[in-house]
């Protein structure tokens, strides 16, 4: 699908929105899907209802196929809040998508107060933590912890998804440390714990994130330090069982890694990369949802409900 075709439908109070997923200046499947499902609200305003609801679709399909390749939930996400669209008794339209997206946005901030809690209870005794990629609701649970933490956040070269954690996390009162990613086992004997987020992952159990999230396990799983997801079940890739798995995505990493080189250097040299990597379910201690915090073998049963739901 075009970039510039879909782009040019966006109205133009989302087009920054657009434009910041689309480079990857914003980081979080959270903050994606409420970034889209804003464009949503806002096309249903602009348009009449046939050409709104055309968009809407085209929007959607955009990013599942765009998006929804590194993060199975962005898809779960979209058909649900269209799903509630479509269920929706209101006649004005542009009432019908907004009251669709906040009962969605609901739902899920009642999800994620779940994982909020279980994950303060989780770090009850604990001192000093290790968060690895930017992930909101990993953001939202370290600023919500009910006692102060010492917290390293490994800066990861890839998508420079340390930063987005640090303003939060000092606000909340923690002792930051931010450090390279391959400065990790020089402070893990500091460490207690560790969290990522997930951008998918499979029934039964692979965790996919940014590429250093699998050095950090097996460094956590030889050290004997527990390694948490954080994660709402709508990141579940149900595909797996059935034999499709995601392709892997590779991604040109020049402007982040040599931002500064000479174009000549530049041009002469390979900047390809991985993006994301699968976290094997053996390193990994637990799931961290709205239904509990689950082993990795407990996740089938509860994924099955969970695509029951949809």
């Amino acid at each position: 699908m075009d970039t510039k075709m879909v782009r040019n439908h966006v109205p133009a109070v989302c087009l920054q929105d657009f434009d910041d997923i689309v480079t990857g200046r914003s980081l979080g499947a959270s903050n994606h899907i409420r970034m889209i499902s804003n464009m949503f609200r806002e096309t249903a305003k602009v348009y009449p209802i046939d050409k709104a609801k055309e968009i809407i679709k085209e929007i959607g399909d955009f990013f599942k196929e765009t998006r929804g390749n590194s993060s199975y939930a962005i898809i779960t996400a979209l058909n649900r809040i269209q799903k509630l669209i479509d269920r929706g008794v209101e006649t004005e339209f542009d009432k019908r998508v907004s009251l669709a997206i906040d009962q969605y946005f609901l739902n899920s901030d009642e999800d994620i107060a779940r994982i909020l809690k279980y994950t303060d209870r989780l770090l009850k005794n604990i001192q000093t933590i290790m968060i690895y990629d930017y992930s909101s609701t990993v953001e939202k649970a370290v600023a919500h912890c009910s006692h102060l933490l010492k917290v390293y956040i490994p800066e990861s070269r890839v998508i420079n998804g340390g930063y987005p954690f640090v303003k939060k996390i000092v606000e909340a009162g923690h002792q930051v440390h931010f450090i390279p990613d391959a400065s990790m086992l020089s402070v893990l004997n500091e460490v207690e714990m560790a969290f990522i987020g997930a951008e998918t992952f499979y029934p039964d159990g692979t965790a996919f994130n940014t590429i250093g999230s699998d050095i950090l396990a097996e460094l956590c799983s030889s050290h004997n330090i527990p390694y948490y997801v954080l994660t709402p079940l709508l990141k579940n890739d149900m595909r797996a069982l059935y034999g499709i798995y995601k392709p892997v995505l590779k991604k040109n990493l020049s402007e982040t890694m040599a931002k500064e080189w000479p174009d000549e250097l530049k041009e002469k040299v390979s900047f390809t990369s991985i993006e994301l990597v699968g976290v094997q379910p053996k390193f990994i201690t637990g799931y961290v949802t709205e239904k509990g915090i689950l082993r990795p073998t407990d996740l089938m049963k509860f994924v099955y409900e969970e695509d029951a739901d949809v």
